[in-house]
């Protein structure tokens, strides 16, 4: 592996999907190792209802924010008008890059944090259901998602997780000091790949074409 010059792309949603299928139960365990193929083959794949309704609340949120012109919003609109007070003057969704070396082998973590604001990342979240159905505390405690945006952010030392059903906000906060190095991630991925004899399909879909730099895309 140490003599591999390719460069390959890793994202945080793809080490989520893969996590994710480690802990499945064993009714969905099937479905969570068939969705991770889907990604690791880069095949298109249609959102849920779920996925639709979270861009659709992400982007109220960010209208809102930033003062921009919007019908209120029939069901969501206290969780939207809460975010987006957080959000106020953040800079959203700038796309980063951040080439990271594991096993001799050279990956680009590439991210769009939802929003970035005096050192702290925030992270937008829509639960499709109450909270009074859900159990909100170290909700994300095992997510790899801020240890992959404290990679690609070095000067933030916060990242906070805002949580809304719509009507409420829950927030969970992590410090840098306290995130594993994504790259123990990326690590056990590759460990992963290799023995699921997956890393080919990965290494042939995920190489990145052409050379680039750490920062913004």
């Amino acid at each position: 592996m140490g003599t591999d010059k390719n460069v390959y792309e890793i994202t945080q949603s793809l080490i989520s999907s893969w996590l994710y299928m480690l802990s499945a139960p064993e009714t969905v365990a099937e479905e969570a190792e068939n969705d991770l193929v889907r990604k690791i083959l880069r095949l298109e794949e249609t959102p849920s209802i779920e996925q639709k309704n979270g861009l659709q609340f992400e982007a109220e949120v960010y209208k809102e924010a930033n003062g921009e012109t919007r019908t209120p919003h029939a069901m969501w609109e206290p969780g939207i008008k809460k975010v987006a007070e957080v959000l106020k003057g953040a800079v959203f969704q700038v796309k980063l890059r951040k080439r990271l070396t594991v096993f001799g082998m050279d990956f680009e973590l590439v991210g769009i944090p939802d929003a970035i604001k005096a050192g702290t990342i925030y992270d937008v979240k829509f639960l499709n259901k109450s909270f009074s159905a859900a159990y909100l505390p170290g909700k994300y405690f095992g997510a790899c998602q801020h240890s992959a945006y404290f990679e690609l952010v070095p000067e933030a030392d916060t990242f906070i997780y805002l949580v809304s059903d719509g009507q409420d906000l829950y927030t969970e906060t992590y410090r840098r000091y306290d995130t594993p190095d994504f790259s123990k991630h990326i690590e056990d991925f590759v460990d992963y790949l290799m023995l699921a004899g997956l890393w080919e399909n990965y290494a042939e879909n995920w190489k990145v074409k052409g050379t680039q730099t750490n920062g913004i895309l």
